[in-house]
């Protein structure tokens, strides 16, 4: 597994990251807010503002808990919940960067193996949290067929079953493949990777293109290995993890839901509930940098359906500040500090994991 991120490219991630969300929530608040805005902005009930901190907080510690459930069952190590909280907020970080599977994959991984978790045990708590999420999706079909058979709908959720559709069933499609016919995605791997070998472009990388082929072959593996090792030996540990991953995810949605309570609208709450888990694929699949761009329009399509115009701007950004850059300084605050004491961090930040690094062996994992 290699990271492969210079200190300078963080850098100058971070800025266009800071560049982009700015000039975007700066469009968007100059597209909604009017005179109205402030005279409604002075009726939001104060009262409101702790609830939607104290759920910001324990949403990260919920998350946290994945962590140190799989740590608990069956490894030699363990972590706390602060540990593992800091853990998850600094692959915020990264994810800010680089787009966020990606980025707290690396970062997650590395930072375990630090608790004295062998690199196939951090590998396989990681790669869990990053699969496991999208089986909570399939809780979404239901809902789909619910809201396209609903007699009046509005346009947006036509639009919005129509946009989450194909990420739902192209995700499900991708693991059922991935987990019981895993040789058929290795061949449609070498398929793809030989196509792009064609194209003039790449022809004199063949040997960069073996090595990427051997190396999808290798991930292929490790995530059908590992997510049938915890499914065969330890089915109460997976399911335990994933209630923490789902009550993360539902406390996301009660503070999206509060935010609008806050203002004196109430929605159906259950309906409010859905029409975000509908959401989420999007949020989560999001290949932009930390979301950018994909999180504020899809909230700001949320938001419109329950507030008028001239809050749905307002009320993005107060979202976006408690689930997203909030947290994103936070967890800066501990890379600098991680940053500055850790030189294999800096390493792994600014240099490639050698290629003998990159051979993990599932089989190093020891289950009770």
């Amino acid at each position: 597994m290699s990271l492969g991120v210079k200190e300078s490219h963080l850098r100058n991630g971070f800025v266009i990251f800071i560049l982009v969300s700015v000039a975007l929530m700066v469009g968007i608040l100059f597209w909604t807010t009017d005179r109205d805005t402030w005279l409604q902005m002075r009726n939001f009930r104060l009262g409101f503002v702790p609830l939607l901190i104290i759920l910001s907080v324990i949403r990260w510690y919920m998350d946290g808990m994945f962590f140190v459930i799989l740590a608990k069952h069956g490894h030699k190590s363990s972590i706390s919940l602060n540990r593992s909280t800091i853990i998850r907020l600094e692959g915020t970080v990264l994810s800010a960067v680089i787009p966020i599977l990606v980025g707290t994959f690396a970062m997650h991984a590395y930072l375990l193996h630090k608790e004295r978790f062998k690199v196939s045990e951090s590998v396989a708590m990681t790669v869990l949290r990053a699969i496991l999420p999208i089986f909570l999706f399939l809780f979404n079909i239901p809902i789909l067929f619910l809201f396209r058979n609903e007699s009046g709908s509005s346009k947006f959720f036509t639009q919005l079953i129509e946009v989450v559709s194909p990420p739902i069933a192209i995700s499900v499609v991708f693991f059922i493949i991935a987990l019981f016919c895993p040789n058929h995605m290795k061949r449609g791997a070498t398929v793809l990777v030989r196509w792009f070998g064609k194209i003039k472009r790449f022809k004199h990388g063949e040997e960069k293109l073996l090595a990427l082929e051997q190396r999808v072959f290798r991930e292929i593996d490790h995530f059908s290995n590992i997510f049938w090792m915890y499914l065969k030996e330890r089915k109460g540990v997976l399911i335990h993890a994933t209630f923490w991953i789902f009550l993360a995810f539902f406390v996301d949605y009660l503070v999206a839901v509060a935010i609008i309570w806050g203002f004196g609208y109430y929605p159906l709450f259950w309906r409010a509930i859905a029409v975000q888990m509908l959401i989420r694929p999007i949020i989560y699949l999001a290949p932009t940098p930390g979301g950018v761009g994909i999180w504020e329009l899809s909230y700001l399509g949320f938001f419109s359906l329950y507030m008028p115009h001239s809050l749905i701007g307002i009320s993005v950004l107060i979202w976006r500040l408690l689930l997203s850059y909030i947290p994103i300084i936070i967890g800066g605050f501990y890379t600098v500090h991680e940053f500055g004491r850790d030189e294999n961090f800096r390493k792994m930040m600014e240099d490639h994991v050698t290629h003998s690094q990159e051979k993990t062996d599932i089989e190093d994992v020891e289950l009770p």
